[in-house]
């Protein structure tokens, strides 16, 4: 039987849930949807004189924006965090550049290549004690 640890959730990602398992954004995005399609809903039947019945796609329109604000999370980022990234990519030249934070390069290892038995070696139980060995009887 295999070894199992237990890992806890990055701390940095939580939210503090304000409502149920709603953060005070999801939680005025859905009151601002809520509200939008009641406001749609009312429009539509007061004003052009459409039942309520047979407004859905005014009213699901109205609500889609928030839905989408309060549970959007594209690549695991909020959409007020996302949306500039994405628009900042899209409208420039598109290079995404990557730098190495000011840390000197690395040098270049040649590695001689492994053969099939020191690969299978290195598979076997108790390969890490085995390269310790070795390492310190040089």
């Amino acid at each position: 039987m295999g070894l199992h640890v237990s890992v806890h959730k990055d701390i940095g990602e939580y939210t503090e849930k304000v409502v149920g398992k709603m953060s005070a954004r999801t939680l005025a995005c859905t009151a601002g949807a809520g509200a939008a399609s009641f406001g749609a809903a009312a429009i539509s039947n007061l004003v052009l004189g459409i039942p309520v019945s047979d407004a859905a796609l005014p009213v699901t329109a109205a609500s889609m924006p928030f839905w989408l604000l309060g549970y959007w999370r594209p690549r695991g980022l909020k959409a007020e965090r996302f949306v500039p990234l994405w628009l900042d990519h899209a409208f420039n030249d598109g290079k995404l550049a990557y730098s190495n934070a000011g840390r000197a390069p690395l040098p270049r290892v040649a590695c001689a290549k492994v053969d099939r038995k020191a690969s299978r070696r290195a598979w076997r139980k108790g390969a890490e004690r085995r390269d310790v060995e070795e390492e310190q009887g040089r």
